[in-house]
C-alpha cells in the first residue's frame, strides 16, 4: 500500500515536471491559481513597504488625480482574477514596481519627475499593470526556482497555500525585483502599457515623454541610474515612438463637397499680418539683412522687434494664442522657431538630412502638436511632432502630400489633386468627480471706529474685526 502511494506521488511530480519544463513558462504559470499569486505578491508587498519608508499620503487633490488615472487604466485590463491596487511609497528614489497579484507601487520621487503630467503617469502605471497582465513576475520566479525546488513547485498545484513554497517564492521574487523581469518582458510591457493608456483616453506620447524625463534625471543621478536593469532607454523610446502611428486611423480620401470647399478655403488663407487669437498683438515680417518680426502691442500701443537675425518667411499662432510658430532661415537653413507670448524662443526644429527640408507648418486644435510639411528623399511628406516631446509621426505613408490642415480630430493634406485625411486618437482629460471643496481662509480687516461729537466726526484707531 505504501509503495502504491509513493508511486502515485512520483507519477504526479513527473506530470508537473513535464508541464513546467516542456511547456512555455507563461503556460505553466497560468496553471497557478490566483490565490497563490496574490499570496506571493502580498507577502512581498509588506517587505517593499518596509524597505521604502512605508506608504506616503498624497495631498487630497493629487491623490484623487492619481487614483482617477489608475482607475481608468484598470478598467481596460483583461485579467478579471486580479484585484489591482496602487500604493505610493514614501521614498525620494524614483522607482515603480509591479508584484504578482496586482500590487502596484510608485514612489513619491517618481511622481515628482512626472510633474503632474497625466499622460506620463498613465504610461508608467500602464507599464506596471502590463507586467501583472502578462504574468511577467510569476514567470520570472519559476525560471529562477528551476530544478532546485522542483518538488516544492509541484506542491503549488497540490497545496496552494504551502508556507514553504511561499517562503522560497517570496525570497526569489525580492531578488528578481532588483534584476528586472527580463529584456523582452520590459519591451512587451512598454507596448501593452502604451496600448492600455490609449484605450483609457490618454495620449500615446506619454511613454516617450516619461522615458525622456527619466533619461534627463539620469544625467544628474549617475551613481543610481534609474531602472538600470531595464533595456536601454533609447531602444525603448524608439519602439514606443514607432508604435504611435498605429493608434491613428487609416488614410482616406475626402469626397464630401462641403468638406472639400472648407479645405480649399483653408489652403489659400494665411496669417501673415493678422493679430493673435486674443486680438492683442499684430505682427509684421521685416525684410532686409536683420530680418525678424515687428510686434505691435495693440493694448499699450507699443512696438518691438522679435527674432532679429532670423529671416522670417511665415508664422502661425497656435489656436489659443499661447505659442507662435515662425518659419524662416538662419544661415540659409530652414527652421521653425517656437516662441511664447513674451517673445522667448522655447524650441527649434531645424531642417536636416534626417528630418528633411521644412517648408510649412500647421497647428493642431489642441495646441500641443504641429504638422510639419517637409521635403525629403525627393518627395513632399508630412510629419506630426509635439511641442514638448521630440517625436515624429509620418502621416502621409507612401502617398506624399503638402498643405497640412487640422479640423476637429483630423489632419488633412493635399496630394495629386485630392485631399486625404487621417483621424488622430481621441483623448480625455482627467476630471476629478465630486472635488473636495477648498476652505477659504477668513482674513481680518482693519476697520476704524466712527464717533460723532456734536457737529464733528472723529475716527479712532482701527481695530481688528472679522468680516
Amino acid at each position: 500500500m505504501r509503495t502504491k502511494i509513493v508511486m502515485t506521488f512520483i507519477f504526479l511530480v513527473a506530470i508537473l515536471c513535464s508541464l513546467l519544463f516542456f511547456a512555455p513558462v507563461g503556460m505553466a504559470s497560468s496553471l497557478v491559481s490566483g490565490s497563490f499569486e496574490r499570496s506571493l505578491g502580498g507577502g512581498v508587498a509588506k517587505e517593499i513597504l518596509n524597505q521604502y519608508g512605508g506608504e506616503y499620503e498624497l495631498p487630497i487633490q493629487q491623490r484623487l488625480w492619481v487614483e482617477e488615472v489608475f482607475r481608468r487604466l484598470v478598467e481596460c485590463t483583461e485579467r478579471k482574477d486580479v484585484e489591482y491596487n496602487l500604493t505610493i511609497l514614501n521614498s525620494s528614489a524614483p522607482n515603480a514596481f509591479a508584484l504578482p497579484g496586482g500590487y502596484i507601487f510608485l514612489t513619491k520621487g517618481l511622481l515628482r519627475i512626472l510633474v503632474n503630467d497625466e499622460n506620463k503617469l498613465a504610461a508608467v502605471l500602464g507599464h506596471e499593470i502590463a507586467h501583472v497582465e502578462k504574468r511577467h513576475g510569476i514567470n520570472a520566479v519559476f525560471r529562477q526556482m528551476g530544478l532546485t525546488v522542483l518538488l516544492e513547485v509541484g506542491v503549488i498545484w497540490l497545496d496552494l497555500v504551502s508556507a514553504d513554497v511561499l517562503r522560497v517564492g517570496s525570497v526569489t521574487l525580492l531578488q528578481l525585483l532588483q534584476l528586472g523581469w527580463g529584456r523582452e518582458a520590459e519591451f512587451e510591457a512598454d507596448i501593452l502599457g502604451q496600448d492600455m493608456a490609449v484605450r483609457a483616453g490618454f495620449d500615446s506620447v506619454g511613454g516617450v515623454s516619461a522615458l525622456d524625463s527619466l533619461a534627463e534625471q539620469n544625467k544628474f543621478d549617475l551613481p543610481m541610474k534609474i531602472f538600470r536593469t531595464h533595456p536601454d532607454i533609447k531602444n525603448r523610446r524608439t519602439r514606443l515612438e514607432e508604435n504611435m502611428l498605429s493608434y491613428w486611423s487609416k488614410l482616406h480620401a475626402v469626397t464630401e463637397n462641403n468638406a472639400l470647399k472648407r479645405l480649399e478655403l483653408s489652403r489659400i488663407s494665411h496669417q501673415n499680418g493678422r493679430t493673435d487669437p486674443n486680438n492683442r498683438f499684430n505682427l509684421k515680417i521685416l525684410s532686409g539683412k536683420r530680418g525678424g518680426l515687428e510686434l505691435h502691442d495693440l493694448q499699450s500701443d507699443e512696438k518691438t522687434i522679435w527674432l532679429q537675425g532670423f529671416h522670417v518667411k511665415s508664422y502661425n499662432w497656435s489656436p489659443k494664442g499661447k505659442y507662435l510658430a515662425v518659419l524662416g532661415k538662419l544661415d540659409s537653413v530652414s527652421q521653425i522657431w517656437l516662441v511664447d507670448r513674451y517673445g522667448y524662443v522655447i524650441k527649434r526644429w531645424v531642417s536636416s538630412e534626417k528630418l528633411g527640408q521644412i517648408n510649412d507648418m500647421s497647428w493642431s486644435l489642441r495646441e500641443d502638436m504641429l504638422a510639419l510639411d517637409i521635403f525629403k528623399d525627393g518627395k513632399e511628406e508630412i510629419v506630426v511632432t509635439y511641442v514638448h516631446t521630440d517625436v515624429y509621426i509620418p502621416i502621409t505613408d507612401d502617398h506624399g502630400g503638402n498643405s497640412s490642415i487640422w479640423h476637429d480630430n483630423y489632419i488633412y493634406f493635399f496630394n495629386n489633386g485630392r485631399w486625404y485625411g487621417r483621424k488622430m486618437p481621441e483623448t480625455r482629460a482627467v476630471v476629478i468627480p465630486n472635488p473636495i471643496p477648498r476652505v477659504v481662509e477668513r482674513k481680518r480687516i482693519l476697520s476704524p471706529t466712527i464717533i460723532e461729537e456734536g457737529n464733528t466726526i472723529r475716527l479712532t484707531s482701527p481695530s481688528l474685526i472679522l468680516p
